[in-house]
Formats: C-alpha cells, sequence, structure tokens
C-alpha cells in the first residue's frame, strides 16, 4: 500500500487528465455502474464528521472527512480528511490519499465541466466569492476550459487568504489579471461567471434580478440545508438547474429553499450526463445557468484511481 501526499498527487496528474476522469465519473454514475451509498452526516454542534463511500468494479474507496467551522479562526484548514482506495476484486488497501488535494482536484473538475457544457467559450470575466481552496480549483479548472479569460475579481473577508489566492493562482495564470471587488454589487457587474465557495447561512449576492441576468453561476459551498449563497430572485431568471448528484435537492439549501418556496420544481434539476454524453456545447450567450456542487463519493473513487495508476506508471517508468 502507497500514502500520498498532496505534493505527490499535484505532481503526478494534469488537470485535463482530471477533467476527463470526471467525465467518465460522471457517465459512470449515470449509467448504475457503480454503487454509492449516500454520505453519512454525523453531526456534534457546529462540527461534522462525513464518511463517503462508493464501490466501482476494479476499485472501492472511502472518504473520510471532519468539517469543523472554529478552525478557521486557529489558522488551520475547516477541513480535514483521508481517501482510502482499494482493490475491487480481493479488498486489498491500495493507497491512503491526502482527501484535501483529490476534493480539490475533483471538485474543481467537475465544476470545471459546468463551465465546459453550459458556458459560453467566449466569456473574458470570472467572479469568485470565496478565495479559500475551493475557490482557487475552481477557478483554477474553469481558466483551464475557458482560453479566453482575462480578469478575475475576487472578494473575501481575509486579506491573508486573497494574497495566498494570488500566489497560487498566478503560478498557474500569470498573464490573467486579479482584482480585488468592494462588494458583491461589483462583482456581479463586471463577470459573466460568478464562483461562490463558502459556507455562508445567507446569500452572498444582490436579490437583484437585473444584475443576475445572463450569468452562469456555480455554487459549491454550501452543502446543508441550512447553507445558501444564491439569491430568490436568481430561481426567476432560470428554466433548469444542474447539479453534479440529486442528492443536492435535500443536501443544499442552495436547492432545499427554492424548492419549498415554489421558485423552484424538482423537474427542472438536471445533471450533466446527457450533455457529456452527447457533446452538447453552449450556444445562447444570454441564457442565466447555474450548476449546484454538493460533491459524491464517485468523484474521489474515480480521482484516486487516476492518481493511483498515474503514479504507479512514473514508478515505473522511473524503474525501467
Amino acid at each position: 500500500m502507497i500514502s500520498l501526499v498532496s505534493e505527490s498527487i499535484y505532481r503526478n496528474i494534469s488537470f485535463e487528465d482530471m477533467l476527463a476522469a470526471m467525465e467518465s465519473a460522471i457517465l459512470a454514475h449515470d449509467e448504475g455502474q457503480v454503487y454509492t451509498p449516500q454520505r453519512t452526516h454525523i453531526n456534534r454542534e457546529k462540527n461534522t464528521f462525513l464518511t463517503m463511500p462508493c464501490f466501482g468494479e476494479k476499485y472501492f474507496c472511502t472518504k473520510l472527512v471532519s468539517v469543523f467551522p472554529a478552525n478557521v479562526g486557529k489558522d488551520i484548514p475547516l477541513i480535514f480528511g483521508t481517501v482510502i482506495l482499494n482493490d475491487g476484486y480481493t479488498g486489498k488497501p491500495l493507497a491512503v490519499l491526502d482527501a484535501k488535494a483529490i476534493t480539490a482536484l475533483r471538485t474543481g473538475a467537475v465544476g470545471g465541466l459546468s463551465v465546459k457544457y453550459l458556458v459560453p467559450e467566449n466569456i473574458e470575466n470570472i467572479g469568485v466569492i470565496g478565495t479559500g481552496i475551493q475557490g482557487l480549483h475552481q477557478t483554477l479548472f474553469a481558466c483551464t476550459v475557458r482560453k479566453n479569460i482575462k480578469n478575475v475579481w475576487l472578494m473575501n473577508r481575509s486579506t491573508k487568504r486573497l494574497r495566498w489566492f494570488e500566489q497560487e493562482f498566478k503560478s498557474h495564470f500569470p498573464n490573467i489579471n486579479l482584482h480585488i471587488a468592494k462588494d458583491s454589487h461589483e462583482l456581479l457587474e463586471k463577470s459573466q461567471l460568478i464562483i461562490t465557495a463558502t459556507t455562508s447561512p445567507t446569500p452572498l449576492l444582490h436579490n437583484d434580478a437585473d444584475l443576475l441576468k445572463g450569468k452562469h453561476f456555480l455554487a459549491v459551498g454550501s452543502y446543508k440545508p441550512d447553507m445558501r449563497e444564491l439569491p430568490e430572485a436568481l430561481f426567476s431568471l432560470i428554466d433548469e438547474v444542474y447539479v453534479d448528484t440529486f442528492h443536492a435537492i435535500e443536501e443544499s439549501g442552495d436547492l432545499a429553499f427554492p424548492i419549498e418556496k415554489n421558485l423552484l420544481k424538482r423537474t427542472q434539476i438536471h445533471t450533466l450526463a446527457p450533455h457529456i454524453r452527447q457533446q452538447i456545447r453552449p450556444t445562447n450567450t444570454t441564457k442565466t445557468t447555474l450548476f449546484k456542487s454538493v460533491g459524491l463519493a464517485v468523484f474521489d473513487l474515480f480521482a484516486a484511481a487516476l492518481v493511483y495508476e498515474l503514479t504507479n506508471c512514473r514508478v515505473d517508468e522511473l524503474m525501467s
């Protein structure tokens, strides 16, 4: 069994590799090729422990995650986690992987696929609310699939996190300009794609249909019913909502709330599987669209398998 820390994971895969793996994961889940039990949430006060298993044919994996909100004030990560990859035929443990890297990459890649299949190719400006590890990776993958991006507008309460985001982002895309938006009104005005990656209990954006109209929203932060990043007015503008998993309907306040208030119908909610299978690309440049991600263990399975196989390949090359 091998153990892979973040540095090894990032060193052995590319963003393009992960995008392809997540396309395969979405199709495998849609076609019933994997067994993905619903994740288990164990809550104690404000803290959460999650177990996320997924069984494929060649491999199965389990991700163990802790979410401790008070860590933000302690200058340590909000989330810690481990992914364990096992052989699907024997159960033999194959790898222990840093869940921080696996989660960031697979979630960023799934968000990147929403941009690839829903967002016009000619967009030039992105707005990001929440400049932590998820906000960073969503932006990196968005810029990977949309080559015309020129500007990224950022919002975060922490100056330190803004500086960290800038340093990490510029190591990948040194020619894209970064700007600090003074508020969400400016961020909406300047951006065509808006990424939200926070654990906010209340909407982050102005409840103004005129500001929201004609933009694509990629929301990844809310993973509980009492968390909401998106304003009510958004749901008056969209015909369809896309999700990474239908579990998002119950898990995230961003969908549970508008459904409860009759602002959104379940029949309006779809996955990206048909777009990927048929290679459907966006044609309407003025359409308002929304992709909501809460994560699914099949993404961890395909990401962990990708990293494991590419790492073994690199080792074989070095030994040959």
